[in-house]
């Protein structure tokens, strides 16, 4: 099996979306959360889309893409999904938002500029296992766990 089988590279629509929200200013950062409650003692919650709303109303939502290998860029619309998932699962499964932008992850980048969203390069092609968000002096990476959904931290580079 090639690289190009075992990896997930982002599709172009993704890359045009983060490419157009380079240079833009921050206004807010919003976390999706995903609750599943099926085992009451096991409740399970996760973040299933993050978005960055800029000044501008554009909005960069990034989720997990369908066959959970890589992230993708999206249009989400969070009153729909949240109609859907209630509509398909009742209430043991539950989506809704936490505007994040007031967190110690946050508050830093609030009123900045996203210079750019880096990506890792490989034979032509952009893996989508995480993406690196550079606003200057601050810089945030979002990547995927199978088991925990999105994974947001702060990046340093080594």
């Amino acid at each position: 099996m090639n690289d190009k089988q075992e990896k997930a590279y982002f599709d172009s629509e993704s890359l045009k979306k983060m490419i157009a929200s380079e240079g833009k200013e921050v206004k807010a950062i919003l976390c999706y959360l995903w609750q599943n409650s099926i085992n009451p003692n096991d409740v399970v919650e996760l973040i299933d889309v993050f978005e960055i709303l800029f000044t501008d109303n554009y909005r960069l939502s990034l989720c997990c893409n369908t066959d959970a290998t890589g992230l993708e860029a999206i249009n989400y619309d969070y009153v729909a999904e949240k109609k859907e998932i209630e509509k398909e699962h009742g209430d043991k499964i539950k989506v809704y938002g936490v505007n994040a932008s007031g967190t110690k992850m946050w508050t830093d980048v609030i009123g900045k500029k996203l210079q750019t969203v880096q990506l890792t390069k490989q034979d032509g092609n952009y893996l989508s296992d995480s993406v690196v968000f550079n606003f200057g002096e601050e810089r945030r990476i979002i990547s995927i766990s199978p088991l925990d959904g999105l994974i947001i931290d702060f990046y340093e580079e080594d």
